[in-house]
């Protein structure tokens, strides 16, 4: 599909009237406080540098990232416009400041090169097929400054049968087209051939749903 058609997106849990049932879902299965802040704490990020979170969502991380680290502009980046609209309402909620929220693809960020020093993005990449996630990681390396990091979150290669098994309702419900590679451990493959440097697993998460692991890399 074309990417002005409103449907060339997919919705966080796939379907429109399910995404107000995101965040109870993801915070109470996903033990999802616990693992966005693994993945902030392994960056090392100071004061007054610029952040994108990927996919934002209803924007948990982006208030995450703003909470534990006060003088950042953090940008929250995400296709579906109905949950935006959630992210800022709880934004006008919390009264939060130094973040903004956009509109837009990951595979054609509206921004310019060189502008973030760090992207953040969680369970994104396997609603993606194989050749979105390519775009999508070559965007980020444009849009990082030089030594900019890269830190996603997502499932990956489960560590027994059992998490295999947990996996298989995400495969239905997201599509084995855009999942199966995650089966097979694909991230770290892709980080590689996009051009990233110094690429590091930092922790794996049991799930109810599978296993995901979070990442850290570096743009040369």
């Amino acid at each position: 599909m074309k990417k002005d058609n409103p449907k060339a997106y997919i919705p966080a849990l796939k379907y429109h009237w399910l995404t107000r049932f995101y965040d109870p879902l993801v915070a109470s299965g996903l033990q999802e406080k616990k693992m966005k802040m693994h993945l902030i704490n392994q960056a090392s990020i100071r004061s007054s540098e610029l952040i994108l979170d990927l996919a934002c969502g209803t924007g948990t991380l982006a208030f995450l990232l703003q909470q534990t680290h006060s003088g950042i502009q953090v940008t929250g980046i995400d296709a579906d416009p109905q949950i935006l609209a959630i992210a800022k309402e709880k934004m006008k909620e919390k009264r939060a400041k130094g973040i903004v929220f956009k509109e837009g693809f990951s595979d054609q960020l509206p921004f310019s090169a060189y502008q973030f020093h760090h992207v953040f993005t969680s369970l994104f990449v396997h609603h993606l097929t194989l050749e979105k996630k390519k775009e999508t990681f070559e965007e980020v390396r444009r849009v990082l400054k030089p030594g900019g990091q890269f830190h996603i979150l997502d499932f990956e290669k489960p560590q027994n049968g059992w998490m295999r098994a947990a996996f298989l309702p995400v495969q239905f419900l997201d599509g084995f087209e855009t999942t199966s590679t995650h089966v097979k451990g694909i991230i770290p493959a892709l980080l590689k051939e996009t051009g990233f440097a110094a690429i590091e697993e930092t922790r794996q998460f049991s799930t109810i749903l599978g296993t995901l692991r979070a990442y850290k890399a570096y743009k040369p």
